[in-house]
Formats: structure tokens, sequence, C-alpha cells
């Protein structure tokens, strides 16, 4: 296993020297094949394996479970210094029928291949944790990415967009001396306030959740004020061409406007970093050598369907993807954003969700057959869905019918259906930090002139945010926060119960044992205990003196879930 053999080359020199120059040789090189040919290819090919079968050889010796930085906080993925990159363009339209019509990634079940040794997502260039690992202040959270910043009365138009269904253009803010490029999207006139104010409350939330996302703003802008770039230039289905009056004409015509008559635009500021591209819910980015883990088994892209689902983000497609690389000290690295969030909370950025999504795959095989045969006969589920909402800016977006385990996103993406049991628990636990006061605060920043819709879009978040906790908090045996005080006494918390989900369990058995790190065995200490609180004692026997680990093994009571396993947990001593 590639991905698992580069984890372990950060911990041991067997791993580093057969995972890196073996394994991730072999799979740089046919990563890389389209652009080997001939002889050259089938030599390095050869060394590769003969360098693989010499290593295989050696034989791979025991190995601690836990090295002394255990757990790791920080996932060092900056360590190579990337000069060199490829021109990597994803086309929209090949990621819909790679995803629909291929089988693409790796879809064996396995453990997420990135967490450390408390099954946690480490700090990284793709993820850092906020809320939920750290007690992040209302305002902190609301803010998210964004900067202070204030925008003047006039923009020039450098260019159209790069991306995306959402009409709107790229400007710079005349009045700011640094030039920085902003992407202005418009609301549609059925639906105002409704995409902008999607985007930045989705923009918030992702931050909050740990992704890496660009700072956007709400504000205004004057029309007859927009003045073009004579170098600006737009992209259509001819290829580039010179971004002209009537473009613009067919944006503003068709924006929502103020009944100052003034146009409300989201901004989303344009980084300085160099612009790499998108990255796929699969596989790994080839000029990347820090982007060991393929992507269908990294937790946070596994678990974000979770957040999806909650969101009902089914626009979470490469499309919305970003790629960075970032200088910084000297040494330059890959940084991976999630963006462009006009299509949740009910919104299709130009008009309001169908009733489709969220429930059903754009193209979906077998439903189409069953209407197909039945001569229509068969009605789908989601034709019962309430109608749009009569506020303008929430479009569809209801808790009624909510099942976050039959949420889909427009189209398969490998990672949401990777997406196993724990993976589910750990995001779950992430939503289970966002209470009504945080909820509604981040709604509020979508300025929406009709204080309804913050009413609404928080009575629905809050409805669809207990649907996922009463399924996916109980996913697995909900044991965290485990602690053992000096003076032995252990505690630890039960997430469900905390949170009120599928009532309390009958009680926990206990199993300690004395842990040997050096080969991975244990010795059990005493008989299995049982206690109805989450609370016990550390066993005061010889066997408990001098240890360098102990562990206990904590079994869960619940007759609703009798199919949870124990939950083993670990300590180490150390100089207190």
């Amino acid at each position: 296993d590639c991905d698992l053999a580069y984890a372990g080359a950060r911990r041991s020199a067997w791993t580093l020297a057969s995972g890196v120059t073996a394994c991730g040789l072999q799979r740089d090189l046919a990563m890389r094949s389209d652009r080997l040919r001939g002889t050259t290819h089938l030599v390095l090919v050869a060394m590769a394996l003969a360098a693989s079968m010499h290593l295989l050889a050696l034989g791979q010796p025991t190995v601690p479970r836990f090295y002394p930085d255990d757990p790791l906080r920080y996932d060092n993925d900056r360590v190579v210094d990337i000069r060199r990159v490829d021109d990597i363009k994803l086309d929209d339209y090949f990621d819909f029928i790679e995803n629909v019509f291929l089988s693409p990634g790796d879809r064996r079940a396995i453990h997420a291949v990135n967490v450390n040794t408390l099954d946690e997502v480490p700090d990284s260039s793709w993820f850092t944790n906020r809320i939920g690992a750290r007690d992040l202040p209302l305002e902190a959270l609301v803010t998210g990415p964004d900067r202070p910043v204030t925008f003047g009365a006039g923009w020039t138009i450098v260019g159209g967009k790069n991306r995306g269904f959402h009409p709107g253009f790229r400007a710079i803010d005349r009045s700011d001396p640094t030039g920085t490029v902003y992407q202005l999207e418009v609301d549609a006139p059925a639906h105002p306030e409704m995409a902008s104010g999607a985007e930045v409350i989705g923009a918030a939330f992702y931050h909050a959740f740990g992704y890496n996302t660009v700072d956007v703003y709400l504000t205004e802008i004057d029309s007859t004020r927009l003045e073009i770039d004579p170098k600006a230039t737009i992209r259509d289905a001819n290829g580039r061409r010179p971004f002209t009056r009537r473009d613009l004409d067919d944006i503003v015509q068709n924006a929502a406007r103020r009944p100052n008559g003034r146009i409300r635009v989201t901004a989303e500021r344009f980084p300085d970093e160099d612009d790499m591209g998108r990255f796929e819910y699969h596989g790994t980015r080839p000029d990347d050598p820090n982007d060991i883990h393929l992507h269908e088994h990294r937790r946070e892209l596994r678990g974000s369907r979770v957040f999806a689902a909650w969101l009902n983000h089914d626009d979470s497609r490469a499309l919305n993807t970003l790629v960075l690389r970032h200088r910084e000290g000297g040494r330059r690295f890959f940084k991976y954003y999630i963006v462009d969030f006009g299509s949740l909370l009910g919104s299709a950025t130009r008009f309001a969700d169908t009733a489709q999504a969220g429930r059903e795959y754009a193209l979906a095989w077998r439903p189409s057959l069953l209407t197909f045969l039945s001569f229509g006969l068969y009605v789908r589920p989601w034709l019962h869905q309430p109608p749009v909402s009569d506020l303008p800016a929430v479009g569809r977006f209801t808790a009624d019918g909510f099942d976050p385990e039959r949420w889909v996103a427009e189209y398969p993406k490998v990672a949401y259906e990777n997406m196993r049991a724990d993976d589910a628990f750990w995001a779950a636990r992430i939503v289970a930090a966002f209470d009504d006061v945080r909820v509604r605060a981040i709604v509020s920043k979508g300025q929406y002139s009709d204080p309804r819709v913050v009413d609404e879009l928080t009575r629905v978040l809050l409805a669809r945010r207990q649907r996922i906790l009463d399924v996916w908090l109980t996913a697995v045996n909900p044991i965290t926060h485990a602690a053992l005080s000096r003076d032995g006494v252990l505690t630890f918390e039960n997430v469900a119960v905390t949170h009120e989900i599928g009532g309390r369990p009958d009680g926990y058995i206990l199993q300690w044992s004395r842990f040997h790190n050096e080969d991975d065995t244990h010795v059990p200490i005493g008989a299995p205990v049982r206690v109805t609180d989450p609370r016990a004692e550390l066993p005061a026997t010889e066997a408990v003196r001098g240890a360098d680990y102990v562990s206990v093994a904590v079994r869960t009571i619940h007759p609703g879930f009798p199919d949870w396993r124990p939950v083993q947990l670990y300590f180490r001593a150390t100089s207190g």
C-alpha cells in the first residue's frame, strides 16, 4: 500500500527506504507514464522493481506502535520545495463523465490514511483544526478568513470569471492602491440576496470546519461607474476574446438591484499565490511530491460529505476547489482550498434548487429506468417535496424528509462513497460544536434585508443538524476525551449522551491491561470491570507500577447499539 508506506516513512527507516524509494518511485512513474516512452520507461520501471525487491528482501523489523512525538498534531506536508509544476487543467465536463461513467480511484473500505494515533486529522496544507478542537470566539468564527477591508464606489473590470455558473466578472477597486483582483458575482432578479448570502455563509462555515477557504465579502456596486480595462478578456465557447460592453450589459441587466438602484455583489479576493488549478476527490497531484495520501482516503475529504449534507452543498465537486502554490521562508508548497459556495442553503445561484437536489444524482440510472419501464407510473420520492420558500432569498431548503445517509451531491465522488462510520463520526462531532447561537451568528453574516430569512435558515440548519447527530454520533462507540489523572482516575465522555442522542447506555465494561509498546502486546490486569458512569479507578496492582503504558478497552452497553466495538484507550507515563 503506497500511501501507508509513505505515511510510515515519517517514522521508520525501513519504510523510508522501501516506501519512498520503491513504492513511491513506482507510483510516480505510473502517474507520469503518459510522458515516458519506449526504452526509457521500461528501464526506469525495471530499476524501481529491482529496488523494491531488494528492500523487501531485507525484511521489516518489529516497530513500536507509539513514538515519543505521538500524537502528531501537525502533518508536515511541506517538506519538498516545489519548484517545477505541471499545467494541469481539470475540465468540469471531464470530471462529470469520469465520475459518472467510469470508476476512478481506490474504493477499498480501508481506514483513513492521514489520521494520527488519536484517530484525528492533524493540521496540514489541507486542513486546520478549528471549531471543536479550539475554543473559537464567536467573532472569529463569523469572520472566518476575512480581513478588514473597505471598498470604493468605482471598479475596473479586468476579465471575465474563470470558473462557475454564477454570473460575474473580475475587477479591481480603483481606490485600492494594491490593485487586488476580486471576483464579483451578482444575484438573480427573482432571488435577490440568495446566492450572495449563501456564498459568504458557506465560506464562514467551511472555514470553521477547518478547510482552507478564500475571503469573500458583501458589497454594493454602481453599474454606471463600472469601467472595462482595454486588456480585459473573457473566455467563451470559441476561446479567449476581449471583454466587451455587451458582456457587461448581459450581467448587470440580469442582476437583482437594491431599492437604491445599486447591485449587491460578493467580492471574492484573488490570492497573490500561484494558481495551480483544482484538485480531484481521488488520486493525488503528480506534480506535488508532498501530496502522498490518496484523496479518496483522506478523512477530511471523506468526512466533508457530512458537512455538504448539512448545508445541502450538492455542488461540492472538483470545479469548486482551488490549489495555490504558497511561498513561506523561501520554500514553495501547495495548499488545497474548497471555494465557491453560492450553491448551497437552497440556492442554485441563478435559481432555487430543484426538488431533486441532494436526494438523487443528476444522472440516476435506477430511478430513470424505473420511470421508463413503468411508463411514468413510478413516482420518485423527491417529487413530493414542498415547494420553493416564499422567501426569495431562501430558495428550496428544508429539513423535511432529510436523510443524511441517503444525501447525495450532483454526481458521485469516490471520497464521499468511501466515507466510513468513523469518518462520519469525526465530522458529526464538528457539526455538534455549532450550537444555536453560533449557527444564527454565521447565518446573520448574509446581511439579509428581511429578518425572516435568518430565522428560516437557522431553523432549517438546526433541524438538519439534529438529524445528522441522530444518525452519525452513534455510528461508532461514541467515547471521546479520555483522561487518566495523576492519582489513577479514568474519565471519558460519551458524546452521544452529551448531546442526548439515542438514550443513556446501561453502563460500560472496562478491561485494563499493561501495554508493551515495543512489541505491541497487552498483558491483562485483573478481570473486566463494569461501571455505570464514565469514570473508573486504575487498578492498584503490581502490574501497573513502573509501566510505561497502560491501556483499557471500553465497551459501551447499549441495547439500541449492540454492534458497537470497544474503544481501546492508551495512556503513556510521563515525568508527572
